[in-house]
């Protein structure tokens, strides 16, 4: 996905660098169809991208999900063990403070689990958007820079016409 964006923006460079160069400019002339069509590719492989912030969603829920699964066996466990003390009322008690904890701690193991899977789940998003900002900014450059190129070429078309109508005069 990101490799595919990145062979891509590897051809248009590799366009660019091999266009015509405008002498004293510093600018290169290229065929805006083949742009066009690099840039509906670029395009077309970004949803890829953020496939993945949906995969990485689901991964979270299902990390949040087995938590949730583990606290209610934790706590089956202390019902369980509950049940087989009850008979005896001192035991009774310890069972509750057992199970208590248990309760207790297969709670605070769900929410660490659950902000865990949140943190991670911020963090691979962040990077899903780090990567598609900064092919979108590299794209809008470019684009730029063609723009520019496209204007000082219709300046120079216009110039050049100006001339040659005075030369003829």
């Amino acid at each position: 996905m990101e490799n595919e964006v990145l062979a891509l923006l590897d051809e248009l460079e590799e366009i660019v660098d091999r266009g015509t160069k405008i002498p004293m400019t510093g600018k290169v002339l290229v065929d805006d169809n083949v742009i066009f069509d690099l840039l509906d590719r670029v395009r077309t492989a970004l949803p890829e991208e953020l496939q993945n912030a949906k995969w990485v969603l689901a991964e979270r829920q299902k990390i949040m999900d087995e938590a949730q699964a583990e606290a209610g066996r934790l706590v089956e466990r202390g019902k369980s063990y509950i049940e087989k003390m009850a008979e005896e009322s001192e035991v009774v008690k310890q069972a509750q403070g057992y199970a208590e904890d248990i309760a207790r701690q297969a709670q605070a193991y769900a929410k660490e689990v659950k902000l865990g899977a949140i943190q991670y789940t911020d963090e691979m998003l962040l990077q899903v958007e780090q990567s598609v900002a900064e092919t979108l900014q590299s794209v809008r450059r470019n684009r730029e820079d063609l723009r520019n190129l496209a204007k000082r070429d219709q300046r120079e078309k216009s110039s050049d016409k100006g001339n040659t109508q005075q030369v003829e005069s």
